[in-house]
This record gives structure tokens, C-alpha cells and sequence, in this order.
């Protein structure tokens, strides 16, 4: 249901970003080391239940 006064496009949505190169994605990337960080730490904290 279209909203009221909302510019329809059919050509590119709204909120349409540009690609993104290779370095930017593998920037965005978690590395392992970060990973298995945070892995170790979440099994260090106590269990609440």
C-alpha cells in the first residue's frame, strides 16, 4: 500500500548505495583474530539463567 504523498520510482529504490569496491567490502570484514576473540570471551562470561 503506497504511502501517501511518497514519490514512487520504479527505476531505483529510495535508498540506493553505490557498489562497493573490493578493498571496502574486505574492509568491512571481521578478521579470524577478531572472531575467535570475541568467541573467547563470550565462553568466559557466567551463564545466568
Amino acid at each position: 500500500m503506497p504511502m501517501r504523498g511518497a514519490a514512487s520510482s520504479p527505476s531505483a529504490p529510495p535508498f540506493a548505495l553505490p557498489p562497493l569496491s573490493p578493498e571496502q567490502l574486505a574492509a568491512d570484514q571481521p578478521s579470524l583474530d577478531m572472531l575467535r576473540r570475541v568467541r573467547r570471551g563470550l565462553g568466559a562470561l557466567p551463564d545466568t539463567d
